[in-house]
């Protein structure tokens, strides 16, 4: 067998050590939601991705408290590179969690969940893009969209997005220009992802499709923006049971400097 085979075919085991309190059970029902479709999947109480030349998966020891992390065609390093973004198992949540319950609407879901945390990303470039498929749309209708856009690309590299026939996927032209040319712009360097996020904010915020509820959401997610806050967002409004983004950013006040996590929280836990 070739050393490049071999390389394949080995599995890494490593734990990665996780901060007490760590919701997993919340977190995976939170995640399951926004699944990639034939590359993500919640199954046995864990995480698996597979893609071209990989699969990974995770779960949490509690005894232990850490994630077990078993992967094959991916170095440790590698492999460690994607949990650790994803899951934010060192996140330390006492602070947060101590000024949040200090407001009727978030003390009850913090109670109940003690530790949530915003969820990160596998990958950058595809959280971006299901964060623009699914403006004005729900989070099951995102899904869908998600699928048959990878039905003709495959796995969603920026090469292979912007090559893709992406004519009749069920959205609007607009946003699937948008589509387009961000997945072009990445793909040939224009947008470095890797950036730090106020740097890479500011670039998006001159791409089409990139308005402020797209990078207040990304900010949250991607750049681990505790702060950040889409005042705009109809699931927000709803949970929250106030009629206008106004009135929710005066809300919302209260909840400074943790805006993104009282928003997670609201989107992610029923009262």
């Amino acid at each position: 067998m070739a050393r490049s085979e071999a390389a394949r075919d080995a599995v890494v085991r490593f734990a990665i050590a996780a901060r007490a309190p760590f919701p997993w059970p919340a977190l995976l029902a939170y995640l399951d939601m926004r699944l990639i479709d034939g590359y993500e999947r919640i199954a046995d109480a864990c995480y698996e991705r597979r893609g071209e030349g990989y699969a990974l998966r995770v779960r949490h020891d509690a005894r232990r408290g850490a994630l077990q992390v078993e992967a094959q065609g991916m170095t440790r390093a590698a492999a460690r590179a994607r949990v650790e973004p994803l899951f934010s198992p060192r996140h330390d949540g006492h602070a947060i969690d101590a000024a949040l319950a200090r407001d009727a609407l978030l003390a009850p879901r913090i109670a109940r969940c003690p530790g949530f945390r915003p969820l990160g990303c596998w990958s950058a470039f595809e959280l971006c893009l299901r964060t623009v498929i699914g403006q004005q749309v729900t989070v099951a209708a995102a899904r869908t969209l998600m699928a048959r856009l990878l039905a003709r690309c495959g796995e969603p590299t920026p090469a292979r997005v912007a090559a893709a026939n992406l004519d009749a996927l069920g959205m609007p032209g607009a946003r699937v220009a948008a589509i387009r040319a961000f997945a072009a712009a990445v793909a040939a360097g224009d947008i470095a992802l890797d950036a730090a996020w106020p740097a890479l904010n500011e670039r998006l915020s001159r791409q089409p499709g990139f308005g402020p509820w797209t990078r207040a959401y990304l900010a949250i997610r991607l750049g681990r923006d505790a702060d950040a806050f889409p005042d705009s967002d109809i699931g927000l409004l709803r949970a929250a049971g106030i009629a206008t983004p106004k009135a929710l950013r005066a809300r919302a006040e209260a909840w400074r400097p943790y805006r993104g996590h009282a928003a997670t929280l609201l989107w992610a836990l029923a009262p």
